[in-house]
């Protein structure tokens, strides 16, 4: 493992792996909210909005179309760019077409990232390294879910 941790994709996989989780659960956590308090969404269209963020999932598939053009490292970075890109514009669009919209852009950043990032893992470390490499990506990811539910948790309570 001490020959892991100097390779400069582990770093990478964890920054992108970190982002990535922040974004999505950041989302989660607010979205409900900020639909019925602000964009004045009713149940079936939070419901239809929920139903559409699976969309990019199944079209995820379409990735090895998108490295026939792009390096898949390249790809990883443009999708936690596109899900930040739409994770950032939420705000702006309080409508059901405009959450419509954004959360499709976020998602398919999400789940074009959740398909290249493994990938990346099993290239670029072998097969006795790859678990654990894995596990420690995961692991930071759910560490950075926990801190940004509790920084938005103490937020909410005027605490910070």
């Amino acid at each position: 493992m001490d020959g892991i941790k100097p390779n400069p994709m582990y770093r990478y996989l964890i920054v992108l792996s970190i982002g990535s989780m922040l974004g999505m659960q950041t989302w989660r956590i607010l979205f409900n909210n900020f639909a019925v308090e602000v964009a004045r969404l009713e149940g079936s269209q939070i419901g239809m909005i929920q139903s559409f963020r699976e969309v990019p999932g199944i079209l995820a598939l379409s990735a090895v179309l998108f490295l026939l053009l792009i390096k898949e490292h390249r790809l990883s970075t443009l999708a936690i760019v596109t899900s930040g890109v739409g994770l950032a514009l939420t705000g702006l669009f309080p409508s059901l077409i405009g959450l419509l919209l954004t959360t499709l852009t976020m998602s398919t950043g999400f789940h074009f990232f959740q398909v290249t990032g493994p990938s990346l893992t099993l290239q670029y470390f072998d097969k006795k390294d790859s678990p654990r490499v894995i596990g420690k990506i995961r692991s930071f990811s759910a560490a950075s879910s926990v801190v940004v539910a509790m920084l938005i948790y103490f937020r909410r309570r005027k605490w910070l």
